[in-house]
C-alpha cells in the first residue's frame, strides 16, 4: 500500500473538556502547529457543546457521558475515532505538549499503520509495548472499527476495565498496526529533559536546577502529571509556548 501524498493543509485536532485546561492551551496548541507544520494546519476542536469556538478552528461538540471524575475527562478522546466527526488522516495532540521544531517528519509517517508514542514506563520497564495517546497519527476511516465497538458497550463497564484510553486503544489494534514515533523526538519532559533527565536507578535528576535540556533531535516535549506548561517560569518553555 503505498503511502498517500498529503499536498494540502494538515488535519490536527485536540480535545477540550471540562475546567483542567483553560482556552489559551489551545490557542498555544494552534500556534505551535501552525509554526512547526509546513503545509499549514486546520484545527478540530472538539469540545462540549456550549463552548465557542472562533475561526478558523473546527469545531466538533462531543456527547456528553456524564463523566463526574476530571480525571476520566482522557475518555473522550474515542470520540476521535468517530468517522462522523472526521473522515481521513487526523494528528491529534495533548493539550500539555510543547513544540520546539518542525515536525513535519509526524504526518510524513506512512498511514496504512497506526502511530502513537511509546508510553514512558519504558524508561524504566524496557519490555513495556504500551501507547501513550499524547500524539497519535492516524486514518480515522481506516479505524472505525474501534468507535464501533467502542459504543455499543457500557463506558462505565470499559473505564472499570481499563486504566484510561490509551489502555483501550492499545488491546484494541492490532500489534502488527501500531508504530511507535521515533523516541528521540518526541519525549517526556519530566522525565528525560528537566534538569538533564531523571535516573530511575538513583531516583535523582542528572543535573538539579539546570532547567530544561533538550538536543537537537527533539521536537516535541510531553508534560504528563504536574505542572503543565502554563506553571512553568522555565525559559526554555516559554520560548516555544507562545
Amino acid at each position: 500500500m503505498a503511502q498517500e501524498i498529503i499536498r494540502g493543509p494538515i488535519d490536527c485536532a485536540c480535545v477540550i473538556h471540562g475546567t483542567t485546561y483553560s482556552w489559551i492551551y489551545v490557542e498555544r496548541l494552534y500556534n505551535m502547529l501552525s509554526r512547526h507544520i509546513t503545509p499549514g494546519i486546520r484545527l478540530h476542536v472538539y469540545t462540549e457543546a456550549d463552548r465557542p469556538v472562533p475561526a478558523p478552528m473546527i469545531k466538533h461538540e462531543l456527547t456528553s457521558w456524564d463523566i463526574a471524575n476530571p480525571k476520566k475527562s482522557w475518555w473522550y478522546k474515542m470520540q476521535l475515532f468517530n468517522t462522523e466527526h472526521h473522515s481521513g488522516p487526523l494528528l491529534y495532540f495533548d493539550l500539555d505538549t510543547v513544540i520546539v521544531d518542525n515536525i513535519d517528519w509526524v504526518w510524513q509517517q506512512p498511514l496504512r499503520y497506526f502511530w502513537a508514542v511509546r508510553d514512558f514506563k519504558y524508561l524504566w520497564q524496557s519490555t513495556s509495548t504500551s501507547l501513550n495517546s499524547s500524539i497519535m497519527w492516524w486514518d480515522t476511516q481506516q479505524y472505525a472499527s474501534i468507535w464501533q465497538e467502542f459504543q455499543t458497550e457500557d463506558i462505565f463497564k470499559i473505564m472499570s476495565r481499563y486504566r484510561g484510553d490509551q489502555d483501550y486503544i492499545t488491546a484494541k489494534i492490532n500489534q502488527t498496526d501500531q508504530r511507535f514515533f521515533d523516541p528521540r523526538k518526541i519525549k517526556s519532559w519530566r522525565w528525560q529533559c528537566l534538569d538533564g533527565g531523571y535516573n530511575f536507578r538513583t531516583k535523582k535528576y542528572l543535573h538539579p536546577g539546570t532547567g530544561t535540556q533538550t538536543d537537537c533531535d527533539t521536537s516535541v516535549l510531553i508534560f504528563h502529571g504536574q505542572p503543565k506548561p502554563l506553571e512553568s517560569t522555565d525559559l526554555a518553555i516559554l520560548t516555544h509556548w507562545q
